[in-house]
C-alpha cells in the first residue's frame, strides 16, 4: 500500500505508559470512523517520537499493524532502567577503582541525578553512561564518579597585632586539618591549633549535614575550643 492510500479506522486503541490513552487521542482527534490517509498516520506517529525526543525519553513507535476490521494498532518500544551502578574512577588514570529502576529511560532526569551529585561538592567529575541489559528494552545505568581529594593540611604563622598583650601575642603559629567526607557520609571536621609566645587555642568543628535515620533531615554541628 503506497504513501496517500486510503483505509477505514474504527479505533485506534493505543495505551502506552508513560503515554497516556489521552495523549493519543488529541493526536488521533477526527480519526476514528472516518477514512484516514497514510499520511495522516505517519503524522501521528512522528508526534509520538517528537515526544518522546522532547521529554529526554528512550521510546519510539517500532512498529505498526493494520488489520482488515479498519483498526491501526501501534507498537511502542521504551527503554526501561533495569540496574544502576557506581564506578569510583581514579583521579589520574580514570579507570575504575572497583565496580529508579523500572522506569522509562530519561536524559533529562539523568542529567538532573549528575548534577545533585556534582552539587554535593565531593566529586570532581560525575557522569552516567547507559549499557544494555540482558533483558530485552531495559538498560543499565552505570554512574562514573572520580571522588575529589577529602581531607588537607594548612599551616602559616606571623605577628600578631596584639604584641604586647593577649592571649596570642607576639609571634604565632598556626595549624590546621580537615576533612570533609567523614565516614563517607559528608561528614565535615576541621581541627585548627593557634600557638603564640604566651598562650594557644585549640579547635574542632564538626559538622553532620543528615543524621543517620532521622527522615526528617536533621543536621547538627559541634564546636569544641580550648
Amino acid at each position: 500500500m503506497s504513501t496517500g492510500s486510503l483505509i477505514a479506522v474504527t479505533s485506534l486503541p493505543v495505551c502506552l505508559w508513560p503515554l497516556t490513552r489521552g495523549m493519543v487521542s488529541d493526536w488521533c482527534f477526527n480519526c476514528a470512523g472516518k477514512v484516514v490517509n497514510l499520511k495522516r498516520l505517519d503524522e501521528v506517529i512522528n508526534s509520538i517520537n517528537g515526544w518522546y525526543m522532547e521529554c529526554g525519553l528512550f521510546g519510539l513507535v517500532s512498529g505498526v499493524d493494520i488489520f482488515s476490521g479498519g483498526t491501526i494498532r501501534l507498537q511502542v518500544a521504551e527503554a526501561e532502567v533495569n540496574n544502576i551502578s557506581i564506578r569510583f574512577l581514579d583521579r589520574k588514570t580514570g579507570e575504575p577503582t572497583k565496580g529508579k529502576k523500572g522506569q522509562v529511560y530519561s536524559m533529562l532526569q539523568g542529567k538532573r541525578d549528575v548534577d545533585t551529585v556534582s552539587t554535593m561538592g565531593l566529586m570532581i567529575d560525575v557522569s552516567i553512561i547507559p549499557q544494555p541489559a540482558g533483558d530485552a528494552g531495559k538498560v543499565d545505568l552505570v554512574m562514573n564518579v572520580v571522588e575529589r581529594p577529602s581531607g588537607g593540611f594548612s599551616a602559616g604563622g606571623g605577628i600578631s597585632s596584639w604584641i604586647t598583650s593577649g592571649p596570642l601575642s607576639g609571634l604565632i603559629g598556626s595549624f590546621a586539618y580537615s576533612y570533609r567526607n567523614l565516614f563517607g557520609r559528608n561528614q565535615k571536621l576541621n581541627n585548627s591549633l593557634k600557638r603564640g609566645q604566651i598562650d594557644s587555642i585549640f579547635r574542632i568543628n564538626y559538622t553532620d549535614p543528615w543524621i543517620e535515620g532521622d527522615d526528617k533531615r536533621t543536621s547538627r554541628t559541634i564546636i569544641i575550643q580550648v
